[in-house]
């Protein structure tokens, strides 16, 4: 998957969100802050998902975490939706302690429109890798976490 390497760390909105795989079917989201009105990295980030998801060879699994930042545009929540009805997109989870980034994930929910796009938004990271772990025994187990976490958080 190194071609499809070209997340936000080689974008002019890094600040704004990181995208990476994790391993070669799952892809670790981390919104740092929301945007404004003056930036729109969401049309970056949405290009880079469309190129990952059709130049996977499998299905992908997202995990995203919104504790610090998330989408609030609904029109980019409704292209999120769209890309969710992919035949590679093999599900997702978020997960936030935050009111406003719940009321988001459910109105992605509700653009995704299908199973894959029900049951998305936990409090806790652990609830979110449950639920993907549910949709693809040993997706996440495999995973140490920690280490994995001290190179996005350091990556800010």
């Amino acid at each position: 998957f190194d071609s499809l390497e070209i997340g936000a760390n080689n974008m002019r909105y890094e600040m704004f969100y990181d995208l990476r795989h994790v391993t070669d079917d799952l892809i670790f989201i981390k919104w740092y802050k929301s945007a404004s009105e003056h930036t729109r990295p969401q049309t970056d980030f949405i290009d880079d998902l469309r190129k990952r998801l059709k130049e996977s060879p499998v299905p992908l699994y997202f995990i995203s975490d919104l504790r610090d930042g998330r989408i609030v545009d609904v029109s980019i929540l409704q292209k999120l939706g769209i890309l969710a009805q992919h035949p590679n997109y093999g599900g997702g989870a978020a997960f936030s302690e935050d009111v406003l980034s719940s009321m988001f994930v459910g109105i992605f929910s509700k653009f995704a429109n299908s199973e894959k796009g029900t049951g998305v938004f936990y409090k806790t990271m652990p609830e979110a890798l449950a639920y993907l772990e549910s949709l693809k025994p040993g997706l996440v187990t495999s995973v140490d976490w920690l280490a994995f976490l001290e190179t996005v958080d350091g990556n800010k």
